[in-house]
């Protein structure tokens, strides 16, 4: 069936995606200036169910929940109000198919999800869930979250080979305003935990127990525990009666048997107590794979297996945003832009109770007279002016302290760091890790876009003469950082003599994510970029990166030096 594109609000309405009991959820455009669009995610509460309190309450739980969020394997809230009568929240978009549909397309040829690739995901998942379970406010409480709804279809793998969790609507958290009352059941049952089918109070290890369920059908490509009736579903959750996964698909290891067994404890207290507890087994399991390795295997595997489907998916795309476009284009522009209060939904007081909720989520009681400032629709001006979406996603190996233009963003080495306060802009950036030569580059933060920057730090020279310049601390910067000019281009080193023999390697990276093929020297390799570790013969080599469907097309002369790594980085056009 087509969708015909619409206007809401400030957002255009492309493509819609799913409706549940509870909301539609559609693919989104925005609009701003000098051409700039963006590609996100709407989910609009079904229209009969705005005048019920309980659900508007749950709908903005999961707001309050998610926007606290900040990590690179949980989907990110950008936005959520209330326009006439419909309550909305605006997401990240992620590329990609939930794992419920990966395990139905397998399903339809007979085929297993590769073992590697079902341990990886539930290892990244592992990581947005320690994420989600330690995450504490400005005074140190923890908000005592726990997902409740762990499943396939809630667990996100873009055609990057990103995994990212999905939904967190019915999460529980101190901080809720929807409680939830003894013995009352939310969530699927066939993914719950025996505690919480029981109805008793949960807590972290019934997420990892629900994540040991998806493990179990990843490798098996079965249903654990549905059945075509509820009660006896519940009751199979409750005796939590599970065969090993090797009797259903004798090729996956003991090693990974017993740990899908532990997570999947019918007492909890003889689980993984934490969901860092399992990540780190699964990584002991995928040793010596490394992350950035099975992401590339994972999206070349994902572009192969929904081949059909991405071009159908972005043929439409491209259809309805030209739809957009020009819905935008014969729309009148509001006084003061979309950022003004006369721009924003008509039922202010609505707005303002959900805005000051979120941002005091965030920024703690100081949050309580900035959001009372900006969503009341006052004079006043509101300290935190960085447009929708303009975040600086950085990851390094081994964790490393990060520095912006010579100022400390972290408080200590990190391995991700999500960086929402820089004003768009160039910017430097520094690693510097224990034992490793730091590293600067610089980046182009763009409105509204997430940058992405990935560093993999080369150890330090063994002479003992080499010392390394590591920025005094300084108080980390508060608020929008101002960008009056562009710096000066620090100038580039000069390239390294090419090497007579010998073999380094290549490594291509998408700013702004998504895939691409790759040719050197006119030879298309066989993997597609995001791509590392790719081994060249030492000497200069032409490479070109293409993706037309997104806009990619970027050639670069290199010089691969004998034992060392060369970086390219194609953006879209």
């Amino acid at each position: 069936m087509n969708f015909e594109p619409e206007r809401f609000g400030k957002y255009f309405l492309v493509d819609k995606i799913a409706t549940g009991g509870m909301a539609e959820i559609f693919k989104a455009k925005t609009f701003g200036h000098g051409g700039f669009e963006n590609l996100l995610v709407i989910k609009r509460i079904l229209a009969h169910l705005g005048e019920d309190p309980e659900f508007v309450e749950m709908f903005i739980d999961e707001a309050k929940v998610t926007v606290a969020l900040q990590h690179r394997n949980i989907i990110r809230i950008y936005d959520f109000g209330k326009l006439d009568a419909n309550y909305f929240i605006a997401m990240e978009y992620l590329d990609g198919k939930d794992t419920r549909r990966i395990l139905r397309k397998l399903s339809q040829g007979r085929r297993y999800l590769p073992i590697e690739f079902a341990v990886y995901i539930a290892s990244e998942a592992c990581k947005g869930l320690t994420h989600a379970h330690t995450m504490a406010d400005l005074q140190g409480r923890p908000y005592g979250i726990v997902h409740r709804d762990m499943s396939p279809s809630n667990l996100m793998v873009a055609y990057s080979g990103e995994v990212k969790v999905a939904d967190f609507g019915i999460a529980k958290a101190e901080s809720n305003l929807s409680d939830t009352d003894a013995g009352v059941l939310k969530g699927k049952y066939e993914y719950m935990s025996p505690e919480q089918a029981s109805g008793l109070e949960i807590d972290q290890r019934s997420d990892i127990f629900s994540l040991g369920i998806v493990m179990w059908e990843m490798l098996t490509g079965r249903r654990l525990f549905k059945t075509g009736n509820d009660v006896l579903t519940l009751e199979k959750v409750k005796a939590a009666d599970v065969p090993a996964p090797s009797t259903v698909n004798g090729r996956v290891p003991k090693s990974l048997d017993d740990i899908v067994m532990k997570a999947l404890s019918q007492d909890r207290d003889e689980r993984y107590q934490t969901a860092r507890e399992l990540y780190e087994e699964l990584s002991e399991f995928l040793f010596p794979s490394s992350t950035d390795q099975l992401a590339e295997d994972v999206a070349s595997f994902m572009t192969e297996l929904f081949a059909d489907d991405i071009a159908q998916e972005r043929a439409t795309l491209e259809q309805n945003n030209a739809v957009a476009s020009q819905l935008h284009q014969d729309m009148p522009e509001p006084e003061g832009g979309w950022d003004s209060p006369s721009a924003r939904p008509s039922d202010k007081s609505t707005y303002w109770l959900i805005g000051l909720m979120v941002v005091a989520v965030v920024l703690g009681v100081a949050g309580v007279a900035v959001g009372a400032a900006y969503f009341g629709g006052q004079t006043v001006e509101p300290v935190v002016v960085t447009p929708l979406g303009t975040v600086l996603d950085v990851m390094v190996d081994p964790p490393a302290q990060v520095y912006v233009d010579g100022l400390p963003v972290t408080n200590g080495p990190v391995e991700t760091a999500t960086i929402e306060h820089l004003a768009p802009g160039i910017y430097t950036v520094r690693l510097v890790a224990a034992d490793r030569e730091p590293v600067e580059e610089r980046v182009v933060l763009e409105p509204g876009t997430t940058t992405h920057l990935w560093k993999a730090l080369d150890e330090v020279d063994d002479d003992p003469q080499v010392e390394q310049a590591v920025p005094s601390p300084t108080p980390r910067p508060q608020g929008t950082v101002p960008r009056t000019e562009v710096p000066t281009p620090t100038p580039p080193s000069p390239e390294p003599e090419p090497a007579s023999d010998g073999i380094g390697t290549l490594t291509v990276a998408l700013v702004g994510g998504g895939w691409a093929n790759v040719y050197v020297d006119g030879t298309k390799l066989d993997r597609t970029a995001p791509l590392s570790g790719h081994t060249l013969s030492a000497g200069p080599h032409e490479i070109r990166v293409e993706n037309e469907a997104n806009g990619i097309s970027h050639s670069q002369t290199v010089t691969v030096v004998d034992g060392e790594a060369v970086t390219v980085r194609a953006r879209p056009l």
